[in-house]
């Protein structure tokens, strides 16, 4: 079984690399120019450090383009069909890729920030929840594995409503296992900008277990080396292995910080996301 499975690997890990970089491909073929963000996963005794998301102006593509690049990718119909009623008031498309031991899985996200910011400007007294994001996503050998999920923006929270809210979210799900890391890490962020003011959106999926929050810390200016002591209690807590976390942290130490995400996952389990520019 053991010499099975070492002839395999190779071809397996190629697909993955196939995969992985088959996004890439497809924009270029068109012509079509991204932004580039890398990030990793921290879950119980688990890293995943080959994820990221391409970002694209809807003004840079045509809708043509777009089905065929998310055709090309196996979207499921289901999910290209809801992909396709939801596309005409946003303003950003995003692809993403995330390699887990559980196979891989492709992503599009739809962004809706020009159609918050034009509403908040228009009446600025209504700074109600609205969506942000809608994320399509699959795992490529299984796509009936798929998940709608749904990003709302909270306007206008300064950092005091932002941590109150996060600590909400871990203590209503039992919890506990990073909170203390992730307010550490959004404090830090905070005293590097004036306004203490952060894009901040929470998380869900319809019926499953997922609820969590996205932070977006760009602003702060704060590289991933600045955190590093918090790295290292994340490891310790999710029991990762020291090697893993070392080598992101040489490959992508002066890099800039750009959302942290936590929370719970659809599988029910403790989970943090660290994005960086790339």
């Amino acid at each position: 079984m053991k010499k099975h499975h070492k002839q395999h690997r190779p071809n397996s890990l190629n697909k993955r690399a196939q995969q992985a970089a088959l996004p890439f491909k497809l924009l270029e073929q068109q012509q079509i120019p991204c932004g580039y963000e890398r990030s990793f996963k921290m879950s119980p005794g688990k890293l995943l450090s080959n994820r990221y998301l391409l970002g694209i102006s809807l003004a840079d593509i045509n809708m043509d383009d777009l089905h065929e690049i998310c055709c090309k990718l196996k979207m499921p119909k289901s999910l290209l069909a809801q992909l396709q009623k939801n596309i005409p008031e946003a303003n950003l498309v995003f692809l993403g890729f995330e390699d887990d031991e559980e196979g891989t899985s492709y992503r599009v996200y739809l962004e809706y920030w020009d159609k918050i910011c034009a509403e908040i400007k228009q009446a600025p007294h209504k700074i109600h929840p609205r969506l942000m994001f809608l994320g399509y996503k699959w795992n490529i050998q299984h796509p009936d594995k798929q998940a709608i999920t749904e990003y709302t923006c909270y306007p206008m929270l300064n950092t005091s409503k932002i941590l109150e809210r996060i600590t909400n979210i871990y203590q209503s799900a039992n919890n506990n296992c990073a909170v203390e890391q992730v307010l550490k890490i959004i404090r830090r962020a905070a005293r590097q900008c004036a306004d203490r003011m952060f894009i901040y959106l929470e998380v869900g999926e319809g019926n499953n277990l997922r609820s969590s929050f996205d932070l977006n810390i760009y602003k702060s200016g704060l590289q991933l080396q600045d955190i590093d002591d918090v790295l290292i209690d994340l490891q310790v807590r999710y029991k990762i292995r020291e090697a893993d976390l070392s080598r992101i942290q040489k490959l992508a130490g002066s890099r800039l910080l750009g959302h942290i995400s936590g929370g719970t996952s659809r599988n029910g389990e403790d989970f943090l996301t660290l994005y960086y520019e790339n």
